[in-house]
């Protein structure tokens, strides 16, 4: 027997309402004197979290695009030494999230102050791990516990969406052989980060933060990469744009871009999360966001390129 009209708009009502996207782990609380950008990093680096930037955008937004819809975007980037150290000795594309980022924000005529991150289900979604992988729930938990020290009385947010279905790789990967057994391997890495580093700026990207994975690794005596190197970057236009229906995009802002080589091995390689980790857990389809998300990985893949050249 087929459902009736009735029982079929009922199902979709009901379906709805349960809508939610468990990809972002997003808190609120009232906001006071007491919550503040400033106070959430303190409680995460009281926490033992090594805090790299804490950067207001909402500045930015004002001076590029003279208009905000917030009192308050921070994008903060930080890592959790002991989780990230395994993460790394385990997986090595991990570093993508080494520094990973936290979004604060605050809605104008809002009185409320979000914070959020990604959950370790969506990491492992991008890490192409298993989705209860024990490593990236550790971290998930500690996060969470520090959130809400952060936020005392904080409550979890429901969306009403779910992301959409993943049609495309969620890290963007690029090779560089080395053909000469004599080079000289830091050299080989200033070079292709030379090329890098040149080909931001002209693409409209910024690097908001820089962190030696392997010196931090080597501090542990632990010694399995040449070097492994991270770049948090970012593109003001494409944040200010996302963030205008989907604050919660702050999750995936900077966007950490991982340059690495592990001994014995003959290849650097680059790796990075790209715009379609955005599309898919924001299930973004307004054309605008598309548009400027999609220039901004044209741009990326054209630029590394030439590191081959």
């Amino acid at each position: 027997m087929k459902p009736t009209l009735k029982l079929i708009i009922i199902m979709l009502i009901f379906t709805g309402a349960f809508a939610d996207n468990k990809d972002i782990i997003l808190f609120n609380v009232k906001k006071s004197d007491k919550v503040t950008t400033k106070s959430i990093e303190d409680t995460f680096t009281k926490a033992g979290y090594i805090v790299e930037t804490n950067r207001d955008m909402n500045g930015p937004f004002i001076k590029q695009f003279k208009d905000t819809n917030f009192s308050i975007y921070n994008l903060m980037t930080l890592y959790y030494p002991e989780i990230t150290k395994d993460l790394l000795v385990k997986y090595e594309e991990s570093g993508v999230f080494a520094p990973f980022s936290i979004v604060i924000y605050q809605k104008k005529g809002d009185d409320a102050i979000y914070a959020g991150v990604l959950s370790s289900s969506a990491q492992a979604k991008i890490l192409g791990l298993s989705y209860n992988n024990e490593l990236l729930q550790k971290l998930e938990a500690k996060n969470i516990e520090t959130l809400l020290k952060a936020l005392p009385g904080a409550k979890r947010v429901k969306f009403n969406y779910t992301p959409k279905a993943v049609t495309n790789k969620l890290l963007t990967r690029f090779e560089v052989e080395i053909d000469d057994e004599d080079i000289d391997i830091e050299e080989f890495k200033e070079e292709i980060e030379m090329v890098i580093e040149d080909g931001l700026k002209p693409i409209g990207f910024v690097m908001a933060n820089f962190f030696d994975s392997n010196y931090f690794l080597n501090e542990n005596n632990i010694k399995i990469y040449d070097f492994y190197d991270t770049y948090s970057l970012c593109k003001l236009k494409v944040i200010y744009t996302v963030s205008k229906m989907h604050p919660e995009a702050g999750v995936f802002a900077p966007c950490t871009m991982a340059l690495y080589k592990k001994k014995g091995s003959n290849n650097v390689k680059i790796v990075y999360p790209n715009v379609y980790n955005w599309i898919s857990t924001l299930a973004i389809d307004d054309p605008e966001s598309v548009k400027v998300l999609e220039k901004a990985q044209a741009d990326m893949v054209e630029l590394l390129q030439k590191v081959n050249d």
